[in-house]
């Protein structure tokens, strides 16, 4: 984990950076953490928190989003530093843009797969009846989290089932079960996917 502080403790507003950092400074800075300087790691933060903050704003509404993106950029590049793999020091900052956007781009990965994990299996969870109006609407994330509760087989007989539009049979076949074994498999399946999906997440309460 990087040595860090919150985030707010080292916004220093670009105003107050009318020029470049000292080149010589930070790569001193870049040399001293790979040996154990926690005041090395705490001070290039503290160099690179504006430029890291302005990628962030001009991508992300919430302030919450904002100080998620850059945790998570301070954590991938202290542990760059920590194993030395910044390999020109004189360019760490164009080594911490690399950074900030790859984060960036993992952000929207996930968010894709959020996306198509709904809609692949949201239609699996509609119960018979239709639930009342006023029920809660299931959540994307929610979903990712239950289905990566469920084991292999058991994300299999879904995706078999409710993706490829398999018969009973077929799923089986592709399983190497009785199809009685996969009819209940896949009743089983849904049902615990559903009572997962009825309960707040852990990260949620």
């Amino acid at each position: 984990m990087a040595s860090c502080a919150p985030a707010e403790a080292w916004y220093v507003p670009r105003r107050m950076h009318a020029s470049a950092p000292d080149l010589e400074s930070v790569v001193a800075l870049v040399r001293r953490v790979p040996d154990g300087d926690r005041a090395a790691e705490a001070e290039l933060c503290h160099r690179f928190a504006p430029a890291i903050y302005a990628f962030a704003r001009r991508r992300l509404r919430s302030a919450e989003a904002v100080e998620e993106f850059v945790q998570d950029v301070y954590v991938a590049f202290i542990e760059a530093l920590r194993r030395s793999a910044v390999d020109d020091p004189a360019r760490v900052g164009g080594f911490v843009l690399g950074i900030c956007r790859n984060v960036s781009l993992d952000q929207v990965r996930s968010r894709e797969r959020r996306t198509r994990l709904w809609a692949e299996y949201s239609h699996v969870l509609t119960p018979e009846p239709e639930p009342p109006a006023n029920a809660p609407a299931p959540d994307a994330l929610k979903l990712e989290d239950c289905l990566g509760q469920l084991s292999q087989r058991a994300r299999d007989v879904i995706r078999f089932s409710y993706v490829e539009a398999l018969s009973h049979l077929e799923v089986a076949q592709r399983l190497e079960i009785t199809e009685s074994n996969a009819r209940v498999l896949r009743h089983r399946t849904l049902q615990a996917l559903r009572e997962c999906m009825a309960k707040p997440m852990v990260w949620a309460v």
